[in-house]
């Protein structure tokens, strides 16, 4: 589902470098856009769990975001797209811990949870893929899921998975690609480069579609 914000990706990309140079009224101004819309969007992607809960990790996803502001990469995604796929993983990292709280303990063996796993587990992956493609294209995922099928290889889905996961441990990555016999900053070096190439297609292949 592709999410109309409140304001341009322009004006998006404005205030992030007005936040990057700590000018004291930007990430007021930021907040006052993306918060409604955080809220609505958590409220919308979980819709049996507490609103209070769906605000609160909005909140604290600005504040991480506050926090650390050089982390966002412009180059990959809108901020208001990357805000989203933030508090979309902080909220189900706080559903799973309030889960495990009233669990206690769960047979993670057992076949229908394991199925259920695998479910959540898919159903985030095409969620995020809807923020990462909206920043290069207005098409719906039912439109180009196939079209990223044929642009990339296996294992390049496998890695722009973890991409959107946000996994950032290289050794990840390499063991996907099949660069586990390289030394450490060979496999920097080629998993930079395969990430790259993934980019530069999907920003290729949105320029086709709009």
């Amino acid at each position: 589902m592709a999410y109309k914000d409140p304001i341009s990706p322009s004006q998006q990309s404005q205030l992030h470098q007005r936040i990057l140079a700590k000018e004291p009224v930007a990430f007021a101004q930021m907040c006052e856009a993306a918060l409604p819309m955080l809220s609505a969007f958590l409220q919308a992607q979980f819709p049996q769990q507490d609103p209070h809960l769906c605000d609160t990790t909005a909140v604290d996803c600005l504040l991480a975001y506050h926090g650390r502001p050089q982390q966002y990469d412009p180059e990959k995604l809108s901020l208001f797209a990357y805000l989203r796929m933030a508090a979309r993983r902080d909220m189900l990292n706080a559903i799973d811990s309030r889960q495990r709280h009233n669990r206690r303990i769960t047979d993670i063996e057992q076949p229908a949870l394991q199925s259920q796993l695998a479910t959540e587990s898919v159903m985030t992956k095409k969620l995020a893929l809807d923020d990462w493609l909206a920043a290069y294209t207005k098409c719906s995922r039912q439109e180009i899921e196939a079209r990223v099928a044929e642009l990339l290889t296996v294992e390049e889905q496998q890695v722009l998975w973890l991409m959107l996961d946000g996994v950032r441990d290289t050794g990840r990555y390499a063991q996907v690609l099949g660069f586990t016999h390289l030394d450490k900053p060979a496999q920097q070096r080629s998993v930079k480069r395969v990430k790259d190439r993934i980019g530069k297609r999907l920003r290729r292949l949105g320029q086709k579609l709009e």
